[in-house]
């Protein structure tokens, strides 16, 4: 173990890799070095930065990874800081920034490492370790999440990613209070980092989140490089450590690799609605000795018993050919039922347990206040819902399913709060157009008995679900840009829209990846659809003719609906 020890402290002893003979000479060659802010004592919002030292940088030692350590309770600072940035600096450097938590004095320490690495041959003058950095940022949004990838042209060029970190908004720096990083690890295939951030315990917000790869090359001028047999270059792997038990203070660490070089790694931590009641706080993410550690702790005064789990970016040189790429894993996006006015999630069961089967994560969000409120302090309540199925997930975007005023609310939701989270919006039985009432009619009897229209001041939402109101009017005025792919499925045996056309999405229709025309609204006694189906605008969320529509709409098919589905 002290010769590990000493490996990491000092110049790791080069190894002779297998190949060609040219291969068979390559050294490659890799050091840590650590930096503390302030160098004692405590300090505000602490930020270290570790530089590759200017004689190695001389040397040809290039920035290829780093890691980030804050005090907490018990090392030095009365609370856990909370680790805001932890990411590449530069070029040669990688940076490491603690941040008070949400309404909390707490002075603390933060200490940078970074990690640098030297390939070279004596028979091939010109090789030389190659890296690049890549970022990527997202928000402000709730428990935002952020993936950087590396470009095909990176990788036929022979790039591997190497390591990564995140970068958080905290107070005075895109968000009120520090944002907690709970996730930073390779991407899936290898080929890009992810991030995720989580509120502060009991202190929802809008934040940002910044995720960055390094990623490496084994390169040699083009004259050399032709003379070669085989050309020596970079394979990573990356492998996963064990998940630490439920508790406070989870530690993961993964012991050294026996063969390559530990050169970055991952972490990622429990919180709310996935493993803890809380996020936690990360306050350790690199490299520890030989090993690498994804240490956790729990929020300031609140107890939080949670998991911990790091992964390590292991890399070495060789000539032989690359592995086969994974298979490719196509999760299907989660899928949010919004219920209609004064509809609970048991209308929605059957629809819920269809779509469940097709294999999609279904969650339900009721109406606040049953509908009964301003739709835009609804859509504000649904960013939310998103914002953590996003989080418990892990997915980028979800699919929204609107039922009756459902369909609005979601609507307004994608014109309130950008289309970016949302991959298909379905509605059933929405009035696009608003709704018609017509005096002494069914409709303005249900307006005054369930929404009290006639009460002085007038609800909001009796304004707002109006033909030509300022909100549909809004909401129909969508940019060219927009991605979402819309469908409304509308009846003609509709007593609350109607006319049914009032049910009519404008500019709505798109193109599939196939090059296929995509038909936003389909009319279920469409002449070319189901004539002699009797569904009424309740029926719309639990009939078997239109679920078949809304499975094709969400593989974003040509909507034919199945006139024999039960």
């Amino acid at each position: 173990m002290k010769s590990m020890q000493s490996t990491y402290l000092g110049l790791a002893a080069a190894f002779l890799l297998a190949g060609s003979t040219a291969a068979a000479q390559v050294t490659f060659d890799c050091q840590t070095t650590q930096a503390r802010a302030p160098a004692s004592g405590l300090a505000a919002n602490p930020k270290a930065v570790a530089m590759v030292p200017l004689d190695k940088q001389q040397q040809g030692y290039v920035r290829v990874g780093g890691g980030c350590e804050v005090s907490r309770f018990g090392f030095d600072s009365v609370h856990a800081a909370v680790m805001v940035q932890n990411a590449p600096d530069g070029e040669q450097g990688w940076r490491c920034k603690g941040a008070d938590p949400a309404f909390v004095s707490n002075p603390a320490w933060a200490k940078a490492s970074v990690t640098y690495c030297k390939a070279s041959d004596p028979s091939i003058s010109s090789l030389r370790l190659q890296c690049t950095t890549l970022s990527k940022k997202t928000g402000p949004s709730r428990n935002p999440a952020a993936e950087v990838t590396l470009s095909p042209a990176l990788v036929s060029d022979g790039y591997a990613v190497v390591s990564g970190g995140c970068d958080s908004s905290h107070a005075l720096n895109g968000s009120v209070h520090a944002e907690n990083v709970v996730i930073s690890k390779p991407s899936a295939n290898g080929q890009g980092w992810f991030c995720q951030a989580a509120d502060p315990p009991n202190n929802g917000q809008d934040a940002t989140v910044e995720a960055s790869l390094v990623a490496c090359r084994v390169a040699i001028d083009p004259t050399q490089a032709a003379t070669l047999p085989s050309k020596p270059a970079l394979r990573c792997s990356v492998t996963q450590g064990m998940k630490s038990p439920v508790s406070s203070y989870p530690k993961s660490i993964v012991p050294p690799p026996v063969t390559g070089k530990m050169l970055g790694g991952g972490c990622e931590l429990s919180y709310a609605g996935n493993g803890s009641a809380h996020a936690e706080f990360m306050v350790q993410h690199g490299p520890q000795g030989s090993s690498w550690a994804c240490l956790a702790a729990d929020p300031p005064a609140i107890p939080n018993p949670g998991t911990a789990l790091a992964s390590v970016v292991t890399c070495d040189i060789t000539t032989a050919p690359p592995p086969p790429p994974p298979p490719a894993v196509t999760q299907k996006n989660p899928v949010i039922i919004v219920g209609g006015t004064m509809a609970g999630e048991f209308l929605y069961w059957l629809l819920e347990a269809r779509l469940r089967a097709d294999g999609y994560t279904v969650e339900f969000f009721e109406l606040p206040e049953l509908g009964l409120i301003d739709i835009h302090k609804g859509a504000q309540q649904l960013s939310y819902k998103v914002a953590d199925v996003l989080l418990r997930t892990g997915a980028q975007k979800v699919n929204l399913i609107g039922h009756s005023q459902g369909g609005i609310t979601s609507r307004t939701y994608v014109h309130d709060y950008g289309p970016n989270s949302v991959e298909s919006l379905i509605t059933l039985g929405s009035p696009h157009q608003g709704v018609n009432i017509e005096k002494g009619s069914m409709l303005e009897l249900l307006a005054t008995v369930l929404f009290s229209c006639q009460a002085t001041p007038q609800p909001a939402v009796c304004q707002q679900l109006l033909h030509g109101s300022s909100l549909i009017n809004e909401i129909n005025l969508r940019p060219a840009s927009d991605p979402i792919y819309y469908t409304s499925l509308l009846t003609t045996n509709d007593i609350f829209v109607t006319p049914y056309t009032f049910g009519i999405m404008a500019n709505c229709d798109r193109t599939n990846a196939a090059g296929q025309a995509l038909k936003c609204n389909v009319l279920v006694q469409d002449k070319d659809q189901c004539p002699a189906n009797l569904v009424d605008h309740v029926g719309l969320a639990s009939n078997g003719v239109v679920y078949s529509g809304i499975r094709q709409a969400l593989e974003h098919k040509p909507v034919r609906l199945d006139c024999s589905a039960l």
